[in-house]
């Protein structure tokens, strides 16, 4: 073969070579390189996850949607908690690489290998490869999923509803602070952890909160109406309680509207400006308290005008039981008469 007959032969080759890596598209290309591993949905993850732990050496692609609590765990290690979605679903996922904090952003689309899949986590340690890809668009209702994940809804229920709801039930629990426990120290991995609990009372229903971390120290008093966010409904000593959350927030509401209560006043207990009355409603076994002025009480009965609160207590206590009809803004008494 002579030199311009071989000079030819080369030219149509590399010609060739050159017109078929043009036609590779780069979609072709990211396609060829993430077929390298197995690559899963959301959806196939959230399948593999109920069944025990295990790392898994595919691919994921999803953006991150929120990211929530991060927990300081000295130099080298940090716990990241955020939530993954792609279209198919949603899930949380976990890091505790401190390297990789600055790809973990919200609106990025990552591309993840090397992790466990954990009680339906995302779990990522040092050892997982973590590479920024090309944006993803994720449904609206993806999108909400993976939000509500981090910042979980709290709904408003009764305290009669959550009784009734199961464990596990996030959710606000509005009331009126009926006891208020001392609060104490508790070994919670090893760390002390402050604790206190309350309770709660609404339409005759009780149930325990208990306060942790920093919410242990609240200033709170007996009485008080309190709404309480993000409270996870527990167990403990097969009664249903609450267990305050990382985004539960106290707030004091305003005493809620006025409710008329018939029923005996049974026992009474006097202070210098009012009264503590124990009230057994007629349609109730249960007692309940409320606080009366004793310049209603001394209208009620107008010969005790004058007389001192010793002489009061002992006129009324010859009473018992007093059948009366009272309007109340929570345990305040506003107004009652005799029936």
């Amino acid at each position: 073969m002579d030199q311009q007959k071989s000079q030819q032969i080369a030219a149509n080759t590399n010609s060739g070579s050159k017109e078929w890596h043009q036609s590779v598209t780069q979609d072709l290309r990211d396609n060829l390189v993430v077929k390298r591993v197995a690559q899963k949905t959301i959806a196939e993850l959230e399948e593999k996850s109920r069944r025990r732990p295990t790392p898994y050496s595919g691919s994921l692609m999803a953006k991150v949607i929120k990211i929530g609590h991060v927990a300081d765990g000295g130099d080298d290690a940090e716990l990241i908690n955020f939530s993954l979605a792609d279209k198919s679903g949603a899930i949380l996922a976990t890091c505790t690489d401190k390297s990789k904090e600055r790809k973990i952003k919200e609106g990025k689309t990552l591309h993840i290998r090397e992790f466990i899949i954990k009680n339906g986590k995302v779990v990522m340690s040092y050892k997982t490869k973590v590479m920024v890809t090309t944006n993803m668009d994720i449904p609206v209702a993806m999108i909400e999923k993976a939000e509500h994940l981090i910042f979980p809804t709290s709904p408003i229920k009764k305290v009669e509803e959550l009784l009734a709801s199961p464990l596990g039930t996030i959710s606000t629990v509005q009331g009126q602070l009926s006891k208020i426990e001392s609060t104490k120290t508790v070994k919670v991995n090893g760390t002390d952890t402050l604790i206190r609990t309350i309770s709660i009372e609404e339409n005759g229903k009780k149930i325990d909160v208990t306060l942790w971390h920093e919410m242990a120290e609240e200033d709170l008093k007996i009485g008080q109406y309190l709404s309480i966010s993000h409270c996870i409904l527990k167990e403990w000593q097969l009664q249903k309680t609450l267990n305050t959350t990382l985004y539960s927030k106290i707030q004091i509401l305003t005493p809620p509207l006025t409710t008329t209560v018939r029923g005996s006043i049974d026992s009474l207990s006097l202070g210098e400006v009012s009264m503590e009355i124990a009230l057994k409603e007629r349609s109730k076994a249960k007692y309940k308290d409320f606080s009366v002025e004793l310049s209603l009480i001394r209208t009620i009965f107008p010969e005790t005008q004058h007389t001192r609160n010793e002489q009061l207590e002992e006129y009324l206590i010859e009473k018992l039981p007093i059948e009366v009809e009272l309007i109340a803004q929570g345990s305040s008494v506003q107004n009652m008469r005799l029936i």
